[in-house]
């Protein structure tokens, strides 16, 4: 998988992609520049909150640095899109391609560099595949390079509504979904990681989301034996895909 991304700059190219359907699906993030007004604004707006595009506002400063990155000579108008030309992987195709398989899911986590250090400790690891929610991480150039080019080869699967997609995971696949929670009894060392496993990493702010939270069959925490409280999310992450592995790796070597 190549990274092909591109940005596209104004207006009018904005509603463009957003008015029809293929292109919308491959729109990351939808930027607009603080303070831009009129009729067209205001039909993106209306558009990205019909079929719910990732979108945000950057102060000014912050605009003019993405405009910098464009290798196009266009006046954005305050409004540029991230495409992204990459193919996505659906659940269905990477499941079936592995009976016992070590997924990583993302709840909530925004984060470039969290989000590029995850798939690339997944990637190296051995994982089927990372699953981003629509509404969340978005693979921005920032997370193709903190992920030292693993994104290029992990398979990636969008998917809508994480909790949804749990009760999926668990009553059509017999994978059990396991949720890092700092605030968990059970230690990752015990839960037990083999079998067909998904591991849900929540943001460093506000963890897992309520309903997702519930819905895991069983939360972990890492124990911390220092001062520190908590691991940034991209390292709490790498500890427990690499436990998997070795657990994994431990039941295969009894087996034989």
């Amino acid at each position: 998988m190549e990274n092909e991304q591109q940005y596209v700059a104004g207006r009018r190219a904005a509603i463009e992609l957003l008015r029809d359907e293929a292109s919308r699906e491959k729109i990351e993030k939808l930027y607009l520049a603080h303070g831009v007004h009129g009729p067209q604004i205001g039909e993106i707006l209306q558009l990205v909150r019909k079929h719910k595009v990732t979108h945000g506002e950057l102060d000014r400063g912050k605009f003019r640095e993405l405009e910098r990155r464009l290798n196009q000579k266009v006046d954005s108008q305050g409004v540029i899109v991230l495409v992204a030309q990459r193919q996505y992987e659906e659940l269905e195709d990477v499941l079936a391609r592995n009976s016992n398989p070590l997924l990583v899911a993302l709840d909530g986590i925004e984060d470039p560099h969290n989000i590029g250090a995850i798939i690339r400790s997944a990637e190296a690891a051995g994982a089927m595949a990372v699953l981003l929610p629509k509404r969340g991480a978005v693979l921005t150039p920032a997370v193709y390079k903190a992920s030292a080019g693993a994104a290029n080869h992990m398979a990636i699967v969008k998917i809508g509504n994480l909790e949804q997609t749990i009760r999926k995971l668990q009553e059509e696949f017999g994978v059990s979904c396991i949720g890092l929670a700092g605030e968990a009894t059970e230690s990752l060392y015990t839960v037990g990681l083999t079998g067909p496993i998904c591991l849900i990493i929540g943001s460093e702010e506000k963890g897992l989301h309520r309903l997702v939270r519930e819905r895991c069959e069983k939360l972990a925490s890492i124990p911390m034996l220092g001062k520190t409280a908590s691991l940034n999310a991209s390292v709490a992450a790498g500890v427990a895909i690499f436990e998997a592995v070795r657990e994994r790796a431990r039941d295969a070597a009894s087996a034989v």
